[in-house]
């Protein structure tokens, strides 16, 4: 099917990925594969937490583009969740640092934002380009391409909002206009951490960072003899989603992606994924005790999924780094080799900063003008809340600096 946008006609339809038709001719093999797994097999095979879920690929000229569709209902991953995201996530780390009390006071402040939301169906959503993975920024598709996409995808899902994830406008000026001109509604969700390995860092600071860096480059090259195969990761599927639980779900919330043996076999046995992983110096030989999985587009490495062993084993060398340092040491290594820019996530943010990582504002923009007004309604309080949020912390980082 054609469809046009801008006076332009764009090639636009979804891949017949039950007959493995449709695909454009120089799709990747390991990404074809990947992605013919997720809608063949469904996306609770891979992750525990997505049942309602299922996966297409949209073709736009030689550019896919998988989009995940979402019934609505409850008790999916906060990645594939907008009131997880912005709702459940938000007050179970806040409620960290509080009393049973403080909890309780916490939920009730924002019940009825959250009930406004729910009958605004918020969650029955398409999430356009989504990779079941942490980090799932706009396609490469032509900007100019975005008004006809997205009419192609309202009248294919009539029923659901359309939303672009981990868009960074500073960064991305021309595609955050075309999306806004598409009738893309801006909502503001985290500030993210990016490392460009061609940034110049001057002065006193800046010579720390490097030093830094440094070390990184020094650790990966002194942990060679311990670095595994892609082979060996592989034939440990059981021991990755043993750790990646570890680092992510027991430590931090069962909100993260639940990941199964089947995803890490599958992203394993594709290229186009990178793979680092690392045996203990003083353990079973070939047994992993940390591992990193990045995705690369045309100009970013998404930090997507790592593991590793608790803290009691962090210092497989001694008194050497830790294990959270051999992952993003692997990432701050591969920015360098590629060029590219590292999307480090929110977390550990002075811990990135000290590397040269910059903050950055994401937002996710949400197309709702085919839906009906409640429903418009519930999304357009949300931008709202969430803009005048972003405005509040922007205004409290520069005075901080004053």
């Amino acid at each position: 099917m054609n469809s046009s946008g801008k006076g332009f006609a764009w090639d636009i339809g979804f891949v017949d990925t039950a007959r493995d038709t449709g695909w454009p001719a120089e799709t990747p093999a390991g990404i074809r594969r990947y992605l013919t797994a997720l809608a063949r097999q469904g996306a609770e095979h891979f992750m525990s937490n997505a049942a309602g879920v299922t996966v297409e690929v949209l073709r736009v000229g030689e550019s896919v583009v998988p989009v995940v569709i979402s019934d609505g209902r409850a008790g999916k991953a906060s990645i594939l969740s907008p009131f997880g995201h912005h709702i459940r996530y938000p007050v179970e780390e806040i409620s960290r640092g509080t009393g049973p009390l403080g909890r309780v006071l916490l939920r009730a402040a924002v019940a009825p934002l959250a009930l406004a939301l729910k009958l605004g169906s918020i969650d029955r959503v398409v999430l356009v380009n989504h990779w079941l993975l942490s980090g799932c920024p706009p396609p490469d598709v032509p900007d100019a391409a975005w008004e006809a996409v997205i009419r192609h995808l309202s009248a294919r899902f009539p029923d659901h909002a359309l939303v672009v994830q981990d868009l960074k406008p500073e960064l991305q000026p021309t595609l955050a206009q075309a999306l806004t001109e598409a009738g893309g509604l801006a909502v503001p969700t985290r500030v993210v951490q990016v490392l460009d390995p061609r940034l110049e860092m001057p002065g006193k600071a800046g010579r720390k960072k490097r030093y830094r860096r440094v070390v990184a480059r020094r650790i990966i090259e002194e942990t060679q003899a311990l670095q595994r195969s892609r082979d060996v990761a592989r034939s440990q599927t059981a021991r990755l989603t043993e750790l990646y639980r570890t680092s992510n779900i027991f430590r931090h919330s069962a909100l993260n992606p639940g990941y199964s043996p089947a995803f890490f076999d599958l992203v394993l046995g594709c290229d186009e994924f990178h793979l680092q992983a690392w045996a203990a110096a003083d353990g079973p030989p070939d047994q992993i005790v940390a591992f990193n999985i990045q995705r690369l587009d045309a100009r970013f490495i998404h930090w997507s999924t790592f593991g590793r062993e608790e803290p009691a084993s962090d210092a497989v060398a001694g008194s050497g780094p830790s294990l959270y340092e051999y992952v993003t040491a692997a990432d701050i290594v591969t920015a360098e080799r590629t060029g590219l820019l590292l999307d480090w996530g929110a977390g550990a943010t002075e811990f990135k900063r000290l590397r040269g990582a910059v903050p950055y504002q994401q937002v996710e923009v949400a197309f709702v003008g085919h839906l009906a007004a409640h429903r418009r309604a519930a999304w357009q309080l949300l931008a709202w809340l969430r803009q005048w949020r972003s405005r509040q912390i922007a205004g409290a980082a520069v005075a901080d600096t004053d």
